[in-house]
């Protein structure tokens, strides 16, 4: 795991080591154990490295191919480096990375190597034979990787802060605003919220040519990859699961450096270190956050699991009083917003784990997405269930999941509408239907510019069940939740790895068949059946109920102050992205609900933007100062 970041002057005058130095400098925090620079002449790579694999300078980058002809700077881990090495003619190894393998490969097969690899990864090659630049990102998006052409020059990196150390201009992206505030949306497509910064697809390579020219192509297409398969029966994927998600954890446990587990209360994660406890990974911590907020959250149900696996428990609790400050210093590393103040605890959570060492943390991101578990899905199985075997057959199934999530009579028709619209809008309500959005708060010249703007998603499939999951997987849920793991293990030198966005995980979960994903009223059928062989009953079958989290007990009430000062922005005023009396009175409402408001998504929205045009405004907000007091702060 690195940060990476590169120019290509695609006019063929020179790229200072300077520029690729200030580069390297500011992407310090994804790289404490090494880093290093090339230019020559038009090209410059800079590189940070976080040592997992063959701690010694072996590993050092950029790293040059032993043909001479390519040099390469690589984010990411390949875990299967040894496996891959087995498949290549080549022999005469120097190192025992993983770096050293792709670039090899790359050497002997080009692009075709990408479908070898079993990891995340973002990876820069440049081709001096040919002089043209390589990029490629993982299937999935589980790492960054940026680009954007300016005055003739390319530029590309882990993280948007490197390019503006470097001289890229720092301009703010209207349409990922607006699109964050009435669609729900961010991470959701190739732009980022810096004008003329976009993300490499995931499954997609891109080859810059020495005249400017760009070709991309897609290495690995989900939607195909179903659609030649045949569907995989209810019980062939749960045996395949129980296979392929141990392999995936034993491939994922390959480290140089300790490791731990990031463990909640739910089935994923839990499921997890079971896992990784049976299948031998000795020595692993696991790690919980939890709020200060006098409710039962997430750290009693994991300490149940941490002492039936006999491991090392650490929790962290996040208090109220923390937010304000530790928002502002997680903001420096995210450059985006965030939906949940639990992306704060788990910035908190990074630090701990990099505290005690563990330096790789594996966790259970992606199991809802690949398994169908999110509560609205069971709308979506509705609906393929009307169209499959009419309205007798759907209306029964829509009351067993009403009855099942002990849904109030009186709530049903406001709950089933809001279960359709997240549906058929994804972004816009919350997974249980509740609605979030208020685009009657932005500003009438905001709205006005972008009203033509709809957000559209693909839908591959007739299933409207997998398309709500290919799309909260590429569009929607997933691609966020990776960025914010990303930017919080990297800000205190963790490396996160998720076995279960595995692809051929993935591949088993989209292509198995609907009952084995929702068998009668249970979600994740096939992954919870696994489930049962390893965890007892009395934790796998916890009566269902909602995990407390304090977000809208906490906006409204403990942090209602530093909402309201953060609201009265004068940058957020002159913007016109927000109506401020609308703004206002929308906040007057909030804070005389009676007990706990329904949702506080669109309030933490607020907060986002206004401190997102708050730091952009500064033209160091991004720079290795800005960087070394942000984090001489979190640490205090």
């Amino acid at each position: 795991m690195c940060g990476i970041g590169g120019i290509i002057n695609l006019s063929g005058k020179s790229v200072t080591e300077m520029e690729i130095s200030s580069m390297r400098d500011v992407l310090i925090h994804r790289g404490p154990d090494d880093d290093g620079v090339f230019c020559n002449g038009r090209i410059g790579f800079a590189h940070r490295r976080l040592s997992i694999f063959d701690l010694s300078s072996a590993g050092h980058q950029p790293m040059f191919s032993d043909c001479s002809r390519y040099v390469i700077v690589y984010n990411g881990e390949i875990y299967n480096w040894p496996e891959v090495r087995r498949e290549l003619r080549f022999r005469n190894w120097k190192s025992k990375t993983d770096t050293e393998t792709v670039l090899q490969a790359f050497a002997e097969r080009g692009p075709a190597c990408l479908s070898l690899f079993n990891g995340m990864f973002g990876i820069a090659i440049w081709d001096f034979k040919e002089n043209c630049l390589f990029l490629a990102r993982d299937r999935v998006g589980i790492k960054p990787l940026i680009y954007g052409l300016h005055q003739g020059r390319l530029y590309f990196a882990s993280e948007a802060k490197a390019m503006f150390a470097a001289g890229f201009p720092m301009e703010r992206n209207e349409v990922a605003l607006f699109d964050f505030l009435r669609w729900g949306a961010t991470d959701h497509d190739q732009n980022t919220y810096f004008h003329d910064i976009f993300h490499v697809k995931p499954g997609h390579w891109m080859s810059v040519a020495d005249d400017g020219w760009i070709t991309s192509d897609c290495y690995w297409d989900l939607a195909e990859i179903v659609k030649a398969r045949q569907t995989v029966s209810r019980q062939d994927a749960i045996r395949s699961f129980d296979e392929l998600f141990r392999d995936a954890v034993r491939l994922c446990g390959r480290s140089d450096v300790p490791i731990g587990c990031f463990l909640s209360s739910g089935v994923d994660s839990t499921i997890l270190a079971s896992v990784m406890a049976d299948e031998g990974l000795s020595d692993f911590s696991v790690f919980t956050y939890d709020f200060d907020s006098g409710g039962d959250g997430e750290s009693a149900g994991a300490a149940e699991v941490a002492n039936l696996l006999n491991v090392s428990h650490e929790v962290v609790t996040l208090r109220s009083s923390q937010v304000p400050s530790l928002f502002d210093q997680m903001l420096w590393f995210q450059e985006a917003p965030v939906t949940s103040i639990r992306v704060i605890a788990q910035f908190a959570l990074y630090k701990r784990a990099r505290d005690l060492g563990r330096i790789v943390q594996l966790d259970g991101q992606g199991g809802d997405q690949v398994g169908g578990g999110f509560e609205y899905y069971w709308m979506a199985t509705v609906l393929d269930t009307l169209e499959s075997e009419g309205y007798d057959a759907g209306l029964r199934q829509a009351q067993a999941f009403l009855e099942m999530y002990r849904v109030p009579k009186e709530q049903y028709f406001p709950r089933l509408i809001g279960l359709l619209s997240s549906v058929l809008t994804p972004g816009v309500c919350t997974q249980d239907g509740v609605p979030f959005v208020k685009p009657e708060l932005l500003g009438k010249g905001f709205r006005e510019a972008h009203l033509e703007r709809l957000r559209s998603c693909p839908r591959p499939f007739r299933s409207h069940y997998l398309n709500a999951q290919i799309i909260d997987l590429m569009n929607h849920n997933l691609p966020r939740v990776l960025r914010y793991t990303d930017r919080n293990g990297m800000a205190w030198g963790c490396e996160p790895r998720p076995p279960l966005l595995d692809h051929r995980l993935i591949e088993l979960g989209f292509c198995s068949s609907a009952d084995s994903r929702t068998f009668g009223t249970e979600q994740r059928h096939y992954m919870r059946q696994v489930a049962r062989n390893i965890l007892p009953e009395s934790i796998l079958n916890r009566p269902k109920r909602s995990i407390v989290d304090p977000q809208r007990k906490w906006l409204k009430d403990e942090l209602r102050s530093w909402v309201r000062d953060t609201a009265n922005s004068s940058l957020l005023a002159s913007s016109g992205i927000y109506d401020m009396r609308a703004l206002n009175e929308e906040l007057d409402t909030f804070f005389s609900i009676e007990g706990t408001p329904p949702t506080a998504f669109h309030i933490l929205q607020m907060i986002n933007v206004s401190k997102w045009l708050e730091k952009t405004q500064s033209p160091d907000f991004f720079s290795k100062q800005s960087y070394s007091n942000s984090k001489n702060s979190a640490a205090g």
